[in-house]
């Protein structure tokens, strides 16, 4: 029997009228994305430091699956419907070829959007966990310890911390009793466990996982989009202006282009595009003029379909500079837009 950790996909997307193949792609390494792999480490009372592939396949508008194998020579595919991710309460600890191809009801990749958000706002959140192939599960809650922790994980070739939120849970059955600690991405539209340690009664060994990679796959390779899905953020030189103007030059559409598609891909994903320049000039003139660039990005992403709900705008001139004013380089540096997610 083997337990998981790895994307929980809020099902949203179906409150939200958005249950398309089309929403899946796109939304982060984490996400189910077709062909992206997720790697954890694992240990239990059979040895430690054995590996798990979860690679997503059959990406639907209602369902994906996962096909699971481990280094210890456990396969089996998993098929996790879409709605589940967004409300279900029980999550699944593990894999095996005699489970069901389908549970209802339960997460596997997480907890769900639901249990994450109550766990956010009040501190609590009543969670079941099924721990065998023979469907045995005891039930309790997680407790909230940090809101603003930090998990460190490599996407593709790169090291990056990740927000986290830690807990801790209890939990009681008819013949098992477990505590453990719980880690989850802070990401209310993807609350993937990160990383557990788990002791059951009877089991002298914790069982302990934790995500150690992500890969994703070919549609996820765009490095705005990989930005944007893992730490919120993406500082673009790309978007060109007219000289003191707000004006887009015709050189921007490219990456204008890329934006839209992003935001298309990833549905839930709300931004705020923050204009800045360098400190030459006045520095309420600066601010404006920020400001003014920010307002005809948001523009031009609302002209190609992108619902100005989702966007805010901000102009902060000549603060947060990222070089020197006193060079040529450092004044180029600062003259960015940056694009952060307010969704999370």
């Amino acid at each position: 029997m083997r337990r998981l950790i790895t994307a929980a996909f809020a099902a949203g997307l179906l409150a939200l009228g958005l249950g398309t193949a089309h929403a899946q792609q796109g939304m982060g390494p984490f996400m189910p994305n077709e062909g992206g792999t997720i790697t954890t480490a694992w240990s239990n009372a059979y040895g430690p430091d054995a590996e798990s592939w979860m690679t997503f396949a059959k990406v639907g508008p209602q369902s994906f699956d996962i096909n699971y194998s481990s280094s210890r020579g456990m396969r089996a595919v998993r098929r996790i419907m879409l709605q589940d991710r967004y409300t279900a309460q029980t999550l699944v600890l593990g894999y095996n070829s005699k489970m069901p191809l389908v549970m209802p009801n339960t997460t596997t990749l997480g907890t769900s959007a639901a249990v994450l958000e109550q766990l956010r706002t009040t501190g609590s959140a009543p969670s079941s966990i099924i721990y065998d192939a023979a469907l045995n599960q005891v039930s309790g809650a997680f407790q909230l310890v940090n809101a603003n922790a930090k998990f460190e994980v490599q996407l593709g070739n790169q090291v990056v911390q990740v927000p986290a939120i830690t807990a801790t849970g209890q939990f009681k059955g008819r013949s098992k009793s477990a505590s453990g600690t719980f880690t989850f991405l802070n990401n209310k539209n993807n609350p993937v466990l990160l990383e557990y340690s788990i002791n059951f009664s009877g089991e002298a060994v914790p069982r302990t996982e934790r995500v150690v990679r992500a890969v994703p796959g070919a549609a996820l390779q765009g490095e705005m989009q990989q930005a944007l899905a893992t730490v919120g953020k993406y500082r673009t030189y790309g978007i060109h202006f007219d000289f003191d103007k707000a004006s887009i030059r015709a050189e921007s559409q490219p990456l204008i282009n890329d934006m839209v598609t992003t935001l298309q891909n990833n549905p839930l994903w709300t931004l705020r595009i923050t204009g800045y320049t360098d400190s030459i000039g006045d520095p309420a003139y600066n601010k404006k003029l920020s400001q003014a660039r920010a307002d005809s990005l948001k523009a031009a992403l609302v002209k190609r379909g992108v619902n100005p709900a989702r966007l805010q705008t901000a102009g902060a001139g000549a603060s947060n500079p990222v070089g020197p004013n006193n060079t040529l380089q450092g004044r180029a540096l600062n003259r960015r837009v940056e694009l952060e997610r307010t969704d999370r």
